[in-house]
């Protein structure tokens, strides 16, 4: 495995010459897995679970009282 920081080795970069697989990855990001998603629906999930939970303490708040 070849790491950042340690230098190119002497054998070739090419896939096919190794006689490899060449493997297709997804770019990298938030669009990645068996069910990708955008930005925007990552954000209104978020924004979701954080209005429930405050809603949530609120009217348990609202119930002590």
């Amino acid at each position: 495995m070849l790491f950042r920081h340690e230098g190119q080795s002497s054998a070739s970069t090419d896939p096919a010459a190794t006689g490899g697989f060449i493997v297709d990855r997804p770019p990298p990001g938030l669009a990645r897995g068996q069910y990708p998603a955008s930005p925007l629906a990552i954000l209104l999930l978020g924004a979701a679970l954080i209005f429930c939970t405050c809603l949530y303490f609120f009217l348990r708040l609202r119930k002590r009282a």
